[in-house]
């Protein structure tokens, strides 16, 4: 027998055993290189969301991004979405927009193990149309129905003034915004609520803050009596008659904090009057006090008597 013909029969004798043995030998292979670190490059687009209104002058460049990892994972990326969304804030009114791109930035699949190693270029410049920006003040809408016994003392809104940045023929048209329309029932203590700016006039003019805190109080309306309070004359007309009383009682209704602490001097009872001054004559008295408070005399009108002697 030949050695061409020993090798032959070397080779064919027991090949089903070889051929496995071949197969397991290349499946422990592959089983080992898939489990060593390996890396590849993506080369991913930059997608910008821009603020209405605005254009980009000058597309990014594309971004080259190395990832880590096993290469059974490197392989499960086969169809991950090869794309960085950044979005510009609605108030930016530069030109010109800086970012560094960070490895958070990339989109990776979930339950896949592996991390990004670089991102190349890093730091991003996008090019934008100019804008104008101004603040204006914001005017609340907002109507607040107190519980019965309750007066509204004080509503305050915070920001008061908001920022818009657009076109600086569209700014020019604005000096103002306001809320959208609100009501706000039943308060009967202290109060806040957020409300949001109307934006329907505004078009692709961009607004920050785009909702506003109402914040306010009511308190209890109250009545009280204060007697003893001095009558005057409103004109001389009554030059030889003394007033009967001389001094009443003043009634005086509104929020408890202000009419708690008004004192005999705070209001002011005239006397005007009626007809001619003589036997039966009266007059009937008025009172005027601190705005929002409603006060009357008691009694509301007083007799004339004739001074006697040197009184």
């Amino acid at each position: 027998m030949t050695v061409r013909a020993s090798l032959g029969q070397l080779f064919v004798r027991n090949w089903p055993i070889k051929l496995a043995a071949l197969f397991f030998a290349i499946m422990l292979y592959v089983a080992v290189a898939a489990q060593q670190p390996l890396s590849q490059t993506f080369v991913m687009r930059l997608a910008i969301a821009i603020p209405p209104g605005r254009t980009v002058r000058q597309q990014p460049a594309g971004v080259t991004v190395v990832i880590l990892g096993k290469g059974s994972e490197i392989l499960k990326l086969h169809s991950f979405p090869r794309v960085i969304r950044k979005a510009i804030p609605d108030t930016f009114s530069a030109a010109l927009w800086r970012i560094q791109l960070q490895p958070t930035d990339v989109e990776l699949p979930k339950g896949i193990e592996v991390q990004v190693a670089d991102i190349r270029p890093r730091d991003i410049e996008i090019l934008l149309d100019s804008v104008a920006h101004k603040e204006v003040r914001i005017v609340p809408r907002v109507n607040v129905e107190a519980e019965s016994g309750y007066v509204l003392r004080g509503l305050s809104i915070t920001p008061s003034l908001a920022r818009l940045v657009g076109p600086e023929q569209s700014l020019a048209k604005l000096d103002s915004v306001t809320t959208l329309p609100t009501v706000i029932s039943s308060v009967s203590g202290p109060f806040f609520q957020t409300v949001p700016i109307d934006t329907t006039p505004l078009g692709v003019v961009r607004i920050s803050p785009k909702a506003v805190r109402m914040a306010g109080e009511v308190t209890a309306i109250i009545e009280r009596s204060i007697g003893g309070v001095p009558i005057t004359t409103a004109a001389s007309g009554f030059t030889g008659f003394l007033l009967s009383p001389e001094r009443v009682s003043v009634t005086v209704r509104g929020p408890a904090s202000r009419v708690n602490t008004l004192t005999r001097d705070s209001v002011r009872v005239v006397a005007h009057l009626v007809g001619k001054a003589g036997p039966g004559g009266y007059a009937r008295l008025t009172v005027s006090g601190p705005p929002g408070l409603i006060a009357r005399a008691v009694p509301d009108s007083v007799s004339l008597k004739r001074k006697t002697g040197r009184g």
